[in-house]
């Protein structure tokens, strides 16, 4: 097991916290762009942090690619909150496993990384694993729109990856993962007039929270991206990045008795789905991580 292994399912696990945290600042009436916003505002500063004595040597005539691995991360979450608004979020969340297939694609098709045949059926165990560990039952309506959607997302964060991967060290680590975050929070300005009410009618009684997810979701983000950066194996980051569903689960399950007490039924085909999503999840780390010679 190496050092990035480790990272990538700290990161993960970060992930799921800070999705949990969201999900209760969205309860407080934060707002799901308005949330998304300031987290990305907060990223900038987080992202500002391995810049701090940092003299390493920058390669300005790659410039276009921390641009354009920003311009990708924002287009990421925007096909997300489009997913999320317009189509069907029981749907939505599933699909977003197939981040990691797509990133196999993406390294095969470019050339820039090499995927093992142990890797490719990683990732696709992974991508089933999450598609089980996501689904929240009920009819679900506008698939088509909804699978398209969220198609995209993963497909542009998968770009995201293999580019802060593929030329991150080249351009210099600190400063790359900052001009891509910059960008992101440049153009997070777009969303402002998709606000449903502005950022100062959000309750007080949201705003802790909604920095607390904001600030967690920029610490594991941080930390996925030194991780892509520095160790360049971004397929199997990827595959262990997808833990975060199985943590999601398993944080949620903490909430179990104030579910019930709210009323909701505990649904057997949903618990049953979440169990075979956690040994796809298991599956998909022991085909990572199995000896092959």
């Amino acid at each position: 097991m190496e050092i990035f292994h480790i990272s990538s399912a700290i990161a993960a696990f970060g992930y799921a916290v800070a999705a949990a945290v969201s999900k209760y600042a969205l309860t407080k009436g934060a707002g799901v762009l308005r949330l998304a916003f300031v987290a990305n505002c907060l990223f900038v500063p987080t992202f500002a942090v391995p810049l701090i004595g940092n003299t390493n040597t920058i390669d300005w005539s790659l410039i276009v690619f921390p641009i354009l691995t920003g311009v990708l991360f924002f287009l990421g979450q925007l096909f997300t909150f489009a997913a999320i608004r317009y189509g069907d979020v029981s749907l939505q969340t599933p699909i977003m496993g197939a981040k990691a297939v797509f990133v196999v694609f993406i390294a095969v098709l470019f050339g820039t990384e090499t995927i093992t045949l142990p890797l490719a059926f990683a990732a696709f165990a992974s991508m089933f694993a999450v598609a089980c560990l996501g689904f929240s039952g009920g009819g679900a309506h506008r698939v088509g729109l909804t699978i398209s959607l969220a198609l995209l997302s993963a497909l542009f964060f998968a770009g995201s990856d293999v580019m802060m991967g593929h030329y991150g060290r080249a351009f210099g680590a600190a400063h790359f993962m900052f001009i891509a975050m910059l960008v992101n929070a440049a153009l997070s300005f777009c969303l402002l007039p998709f606000f449903k009410s502005p950022l100062r009618v959000i309750p007080k009684v949201a705003w802790p929270w909604l920095l607390l997810a904001s600030l967690l979701m920029a610490g594991q983000a941080l930390l996925l991206n030194y991780t892509l950066v520095r160790y360049q194996s971004v397929a199997e980051v990827n595959v262990i990045y997808s833990m975060r569903g199985l943590w999601a689960v398993l944080i949620g399950v903490l909430f179990v008795k104030h579910l019930q007490q709210v009323g909701e039924p505990i649904n057997l085909k949903i618990i049953g789905l979440r169990f075979a999503g956690a040994l796809l999840m298991c599956m998909a780390l022991v085909i990572l991580f199995y000896p092959y010679q």
